[in-house]
């Protein structure tokens, strides 16, 4: 119920948009609803997720309660803007929301406000938001293929906590500013010092659009991290959007022994035929720690069509295959007994 001093307050607030001219708009509300079931070929005794698939599979043979996801924006006619996603589910648990069930989690994926320097081409954006690393986003249907790559939320971050100074010039926009490292709503205990974070954007139309992205600063216990991102899509064919991604990451010791150096790239091409779709995805990723003889590599493969039931709900399967130079996969046999792991995978997703 409201009290005499909150009618008030709301009364003041709106007489003084009014005398300002500025509207507020929104929050439109969007979102998606997604579930899965995935089955490891190998039968793994322990059907625990592989040790390659960050994001799906908390525990294999089993449906999962992918998402469910919220998305709430708005702004005012100064265009000062603001985003906000909460999701719940399985996928939530994968990526440190606060658990609230087994192997279940609810997490607030991004909250931000960005607002613009006057009529100037610059602006300030500030909260938790997105990385622009990577092809994959966190609801799968805007994805080529079901499960999440090599790639994702090992070389790459989901979100950040921080604020970037924003301009756009054209067919290209910038940001550069300070995040608390990666996928971390505070900075390091031990350093306190924020990582850069420094992105172009480039919008040529249908030939390429894309993002070279970058960071660098202090991630955990004085340790140094360097992330170098491209990724660009193509959609001048009629039938497939093209994808690619390529990335270097270095984790580096203070001491500046035992660096852990990354290189991936990915190759991810959507076909689609009407209301059928085709995504294909192939990755590789290779690791290699300072002093060691040899590097460790992985590559992965995934097939994964999919029909449109209705123009928002998308039901498809997946195929994949990920193979290692070295023997991490667990198969009925034990840990560390294969150097591949086959799995499948079906999905029903509804985006609104």
């Amino acid at each position: 119920m409201l009290t005499n001093n909150s009618r008030i307050l709301g009364s003041t607030a709106l007489m003084t948009l009014a005398l300002t001219g500025m509207a507020v708009a929104g929050p439109t509300v969007t979102g998606y609803v997604t579930g899965s079931y995935n089955k490891n070929l190998n039968n793994p005794v322990t059907r625990a997720s592989s040790p390659l698939n960050y994001y799906q599979q908390t525990r294999e043979a089993t449906f999962e309660s992918d998402a469910a996801h919220i998305t709430l924006a708005g702004g005012d006619s100064l265009k000062a803007t603001y985003g906000i996603d909460i999701d719940a589910g399985t996928n939530s648990a994968s990526n440190g929301g606060s658990i609230t069930g087994k192997n279940w989690g609810i997490e607030v994926q991004q909250a931000f406000v960005a607002v613009p320097f006057g009529s100037t081409a610059f602006g300030l954006k500030g909260g938790k938001f997105y990385t622009t690393e990577g092809i994959e986003v966190l609801n799968s249907a805007a994805n080529p293929t079901i499960s999440r790559g090599l790639l994702f939320g090992q070389v790459e971050p989901v979100a950040h906590t921080g604020a970037v100074v924003t301009g756009t010039f054209a067919k290209f926009d910038f940001a550069v500013g300070g995040v608390n490292g990666w996928d971390s709503t505070l900075s390091s205990a031990t350093d306190g010092i924020p990582m850069v974070l420094g992105k172009v954007g480039f919008n040529l139309g249908a030939p390429l659009v894309g993002a070279l992205t970058a960071y660098y600063g202090a991630y955990q216990a004085h340790d140094n991290l360097l992330s170098i991102d491209l990724t660009a899509a193509n959609h001048t064919l009629a039938l497939v959007d093209l994808n690619v991604q390529v990335n270097y990451l270095v984790k580096a010791k203070i001491d500046g022994t035992n660096d852990l150096t990354y290189f991936g790239a990915g190759l991810q091409p959507l076909f689609h035929f009407g209301a059928a779709q085709v995504g294909l995805r192939y990755e590789f990723l290779t690791s290699k720690t300072e002093g060691d003889a040899k590097s460790h590599s992985a590559n992965s493969i995934s097939v994964s069509p999919g029909y449109k039931l209705t123009p928002a709900t998308l039901v498809r399967a997946e195929f994949r295959m990920d193979i290692a130079s070295d023997s991490v996969f667990t198969t009925d046999k034990g840990a560390n007994m294969s150097k591949t792991e086959p799995t499948v995978s079906a999905e029903l997703n509804y985006t609104f």
